[in-house]
């Protein structure tokens, strides 16, 4: 691409340029008639943007090279540069347009002269790629620049013309941003090539009848329309997408009885001709809307953030691209939107992946490798971002096998017994099983497929069933009468929802079931079986390249052997983009004394070696409380094991190492809690410990206060945690650090503790008040502000939990800094209705300003709010709702009378943290796992939003695996920075965790909100289980149905019952860091 585009300005000789440029230089108005710059058809490429930043260029290069006593000449550029183009070099070889440096050059770097720039240099070493790669176009290279610095924007055709309209977020300054060392990445994205063939028309389809599958809408376009399959595209969301000269034969499809689709209607209507023409011109800026809305969330298909007017022409990309592997390959387990797995490479989870009431639930998962592959806006381009996925399936088991995975018995072949099952384990099927598909095998040979809804409270000698005949008999007289003995009598039968054709039968004896294949798994994993699943599934980045590129091949194919897309005029790139990036500089982090520590820029963290805590904190008086299991009886006994004491001495140790006072004081209690069995619940025993013993302390005579215990757990049960959290954070209010027993008596940990005894020490001193290190991100706001002074920024992050069903409530945290060092972070939490939207936004803002401005008797002058966990589609929600809580929360602090006020209103950012996306960024060249990119990685152009600002950043650098980037998404920017700006303080605080020596892989205010959920997810968590596993806690006035109104009012019986019996942060927690 360079070289061509060289060619084309320069002539194939490269020493003299072509007679349009002439043309261009001297304002000519010969040219032509179509632009070879930007490869566009509506303009000529005289009129091209590129032109005239080419031709400023030039005109500044001869100014500057016939002033010059430099090497300089009409061509070459003035040797100290000049203001369109410096360095050695002339457009190509000189320096940047805007920001000088000392020189530099060559494609696209960053620290030329450009105006009032540097003395010029020479192009910068780039990695080469290995193989090809498809390279972005010239345009993304460049800017443009206006009067001013605040009027410097896009090249390729975002220019100035379009600064005037009306954006709903702000827009970007820069397109070829400054800071950094300048890099090449492979992005895994493929080009999705468009023609003029690519005509498209969408009819809204309408179903009814029992089966409402994917599969039910493939069968019935095979059935009308077997000559066109290839050609039409459901999205299975209630629109078909089909080429614009196609219609249908009919609009309304019928069966009588008896025909297999008996029951079953279609209905094709509304047909509607997409706008692929004003979609291909949005990407390339020939027209641009007048507001950036975004859409609504669509359930099947993954959002991108561009306009309503375009988001039609999107989803049919998504449609049409995922058509061809669907109906090729019947071993895809298709997701929803466009995600797709292969059921012949499944990989069993091994030890313990999870434990549900004592039966080994997580042994029935199965770990499945796919493929992800979505139609996104790029510069010049439309775009596929490609990626690999896996994730949790349920095994095709037979239920029998699977009740009967007791706990720690798994692959030692007990058989289930014919008995009933206690409460434990159909609570545990319940909690594990409930809304599963399950394929029921009749003895007559045919099978049904339901959705069970729970254990039924009889089995198959005490059910009675009505034959077709009218005569009644129980379930296990009908099994024998069709030759089918049960083996299981006494097991109760499970009990599924309603279907049409049952003739009243919803109950079904456990071994006529088997799991149906396709079914995502829905337990949460324990702490081995996450473990496990990322062993599984990470892969270096030169493996994860290679199997993206086989298995897009494999799945997706292209043009020539792809109907679907030939048909539409479409095709897939051959290579992945290759795109400019840059590596940001490592930030200054502080230790104790003011010295420095050494950070290591190849994983972002740094070793503390004879250096102590920025601030810390004296020890506060500490219980030591152990919990043991296989007692008799439940007891407490005073003391603790040695090992555990052995542990608490090196840890203590380690805490004085690093500054901490009061190290030397002795525990002011011991206590071991025996419990009988692992598999009682512990929470009882837990929370009259604590209540008898532990707050004793807390408000004894002598007004001891004990706010932290160090609590060693039997094992890494989280109903264990749990407990100890609940009881902790909202019965007594005291600060908890727990230690699971497993991981201590590893022989690695017992031999050396001093590593797992660090990462506890971070913990203790954040917990009793003190800074474990500090980032100097003053220093770069300072750079932005002069005038800024301490203490006037206050970071906000925002995270909402969920559930994972309708009925049961969310949990919405919200963390807020006080001090300049933004390492102390403290929460507001709160339960809500089943949304992702804050409802209390406004009440937790409002307590993070009167405590900041208790602390420093002024408000902030500026707010950064970081929201965690929103989808693209939810952007303007986000803005609408929870911006407007947050200006009218900073309003009422800032008019509050009594208050000190800033000189002016404070001003808000507010950025979206995106991680569940697909982008993956991988370095030139990788042959082995020690090739990844490195902390600091930015990418803000070619795959990022088209106008609005946004960027990605890898700031951490990855354990295992390729790494994630955060992806950032500025909604509110009343500071008016630039993305320089923005990127440099985002990074700055990605080192600010105090929980590590190393920087985190997004901004630590939406981390530790994050955290914040976590935590008080253990508070209720017992109670979403009971109701998970068929107890009704909390009766509402509900018919029994599922409609949205019943739905409605369970759900908010659950709310108010579980806030109601759970509780809420206790209040002398409200100013610690009780959930790091």
């Amino acid at each position: 691409m360079a070289d061509s585009l060289l060619s084309l300005l320069f002539g194939p000789d490269g020493l003299s340029p072509p007679e349009w440029l002439r043309l261009a230089l001297a304002g000519g108005s010969r040219s032509r008639p179509c632009c070879q710059i930007c490869g566009s058809y509506g303009h000529r490429r005289r009129d091209c943007t590129a032109v005239g930043v080419i031709a400023g260029v030039i005109k500044s290069g001869l100014r500057a090279g016939e002033s010059s006593s430099g090497r300089g000449g009409p061509w070459r550029g003035g040797r100290r540069g000049g203001e369109g183009g410096g360095g050695r070099g002339g457009p190509w070889r000189g320096g940047g347009l805007w920001r000088g440096g000392r020189g530099g050059g060559g494609e696209g770097s960053s620290r030329g002269g450009g105006h009032k720039g540097g003395r010029g240099g020479f192009s910068p070493t780039t990695t080469q790629f290995q193989g090809d790669a498809v390279l972005v176009t010239e345009m993304d290279k460049m800017t443009i620049s206006g009067d001013n610095d605040n009027e410097t924007i896009a090249l390729s055709k975002r220019v100035l013309a379009f600064r005037d309209k009306q954006w709903v977020f702000p827009i970007r300054k820069e397109y070829n941003t400054t800071s950094g060392q300048p890099t090449y990445v492979i992005a895994n994205y493929y080009e999705l090539k468009t023609s003029t063939k690519t005509k498209i028309v969408r009819y809204v389809f309408e179903m009814t009848g029992p089966n409402r599958s994917k599969e039910m809408v493939d069968s019935f376009i095979q059935r009308e329309f077997p000559a066109v399959v290839e050609y039409l595209c459901p999205d299975y969301g209630g629109y078909l997408y089909a080429p614009e000269e196609w219609t249908p034969g009919k609009q309304h499809f019928t069966y009588p009885a008896g025909d297999e689709f008996e029951g079953q209607t279609f209905t094709l209507k509304s047909r509607l001709v997409l706008n692929v023409d004003g979609y291909r011109d949005y990407l390339t800026a020939s027209d641009v809307p007048t507001s950036s809305i975004l859409p609504l969330a669509h359930e099947e298909t993954e959002n991108c953030v561009i306009p309503v007017a375009f988001y039609a022409v999107s989803m049919a990309l998504n449609a049409i691209i995922i058509r061809n592997p669907r109906i090729k390959n019947t071993y895809l387990i298709h997701e929803k939107g466009n995600t797709m797995y292969d059921s012949r490479k499944g990989k069993v989870l091994s030890q313990d992946p999870c434990s549900i009431s004592g039966l080994d639930t997580g042994h029935s998962a199965q770990i499945i490798v796919g493929l992800h592959a979505s139609v996104r806006p790029g510069s010049q381009r439309c775009l596929v971002n490609a990626s690999k996925v896996t994730n949790l399936y349920y095994r095709t088991l037979p239920m029998e096998d699977i009740v009967n995975l007791r706990e720690g018995t798994y692959g030692q072949g007990v058989n289930l017994e014919n008995r009933l099952l206690d409460k434990t384990e159909e609570k545990g099927v319940n909690q594990c099983w409930t809304g599963v598909l399950i394929r029921v095998d009749l003895p007559d040979g045919t099978s049904q497929h339901r959705v069970l809804k729970r254990v039924h409270t009889g089995n198959a000698q005490q059910v009675i069933w009505e034959t077709r005949e009218g005569v009644q008999v129980t379930v296990e007289m009908y099994s024998i009468r069709m030759g089918r003995p049960l083996r299981f009598p006494k097991v109760q039968l499970l009990s599924f929802k309603p279907q049409r054709g049952s003739i009243g039968r919803c109950e079904f004896p456990i071994e006529w079931c088997r799991a149906a294949e396709g079914q995502k798994f829905k337990v949460r994993l324990a702490a081995s079986g996450s473990r496990d699943m990322i062993y599984h599934s990470a892969s270096a980045p030169f493996e994860y390249l290679a199997t993206l590129k086989d298995e897009f091949s494999n799945m997706f194919h292209r043009a020539q052997d792809n109907l679907t897309l030939s048909r539409f005029g479409l095709d897939f790139g051959r290579e992945l983009l290759k795109i400019q990036a840059r590596t940001l500089a490592m930030p200054r982090v502080m230790m104790g004394r003011n010295s420095t520590a050494d950070i290591d820029s190849d994983n972002g963290s740094w070793r503390p070696r004879g250096k102590s805590f920025h601030s810390p904190a004296a020890l506060l008086p500490y219980i030591l409380l152990e919990i043991r299991t296989g007692a008799r009886a439940v007891r407490v006994d005073p003391g603790v094991g040695k090992p555990f004491k052995g542990l608490i001495i090196a840890l203590l140790g380690k805490c004085r190492g690093y500054g901490m006072a009061r190290t030397e004081v002795a525990a002011s209690g011991e206590f071991t809690l025996w419990l009988t069995s692992s598999r009682d619940d512990p929470r009882v025993d837990i929370e009259n410990l604590f209540k008898g013993r532990i707050e004793g302390f807390k408000g004894g005579a002598a007004g001891v206060q004990v706010p932290l215990i160090f609590c060693l757990l039997p094992g890494s049960d989280s109903r264990y945690y749990n407990a100890i959290k609940r009881a902790g954070d909202v019965l007594s209010g005291v600060l908890t650090i727990c230690m699971d027993g497993n991981k201590t008596s590893n022989q690695r940990i017992a031999r050396d503790p001093g590593s797992y005894c660090e990462t506890l020490a971070l913990k203790v001193n954040l917990k009793c008040g003190g800074i474990n290190h500090s980032t100097q991100s003053d220093r770069v706001l300072q750079r932005i502000f002069p005038e800024l002074e301490n203490n006037t920024v206050m970071l906000l992050g925002a995270d909402v939990s969920h559930s994972g069903r309708r009925d049961l409530p969310s949990i919405s945290a919200i963390v807020g800094s006080y001090e300049p060092s933004h390492s102390r972070l403290y929460s507001e939490v709160a339960y809500q209705k089943n949304q992702e939207m804050i409802e209390n936004m406004a009440e937790g803002v409002r307590s993070h300003l009167d405590r900041f401005h208790d602390k420093h008797k002024t408000l902030p002058r500026f707010i950064v709010m970081f929201r965690d966990g929103v989808s693209e589609s939810q952007y303007r929600q986000v803005l609408d709702r929870e911006v407007v809580a947050i200006d009218a929360a900073v309003d009422r602090a800032f008019l509050q009378s009594g208050i000190q006020r800033t000189p002016e209103r404070p001003k808000l950012v507010v950025l979206v943290v995106g991680k569940r996306h697909h982008t993956r960024f991988f370095p030139p060249g990788a042959t082995d796992k020690r090739h990844k990119t490195l902390p600091g990685l930015v990418v803000d152009r070619a795959i990022t939003a088209i106008y609005e600002k946004d960027f990605f950043l890898q700031a951490h650098a990855a354990i295992q695996g390729t790494p994630r980037p955060a992806h950032y998404f500025v909604i509110r920017d009343d500071m008016d920075l630039s993305d320089t700006q923005i990127q440099e303080l985002v990074f700055t605080w990605s080192f600010s965790f105090g929980r590590s020596f190393r920087s985190v892989s997004y901004a630590p205010p939406a981390y530790c909100a994050d955290l914040a959920c976590g935590r008080a997810r253990a508070w209720i968590q017992h109670k979403v289980d009971d109701i998970r596993g068929g107890e009704n806690l909390y009766p509402a006035s509900a018919s029994g149905s599922n409609s949205s109104s019943d739905i409605t009012a369970v759900a908010q019986a659950n709310l108010h019952g579980i806030a109601g019996d759970c509780g809420r942060l206790h209040e002398d927690l409200k100013e610690t860091m009780w959930y790091i």
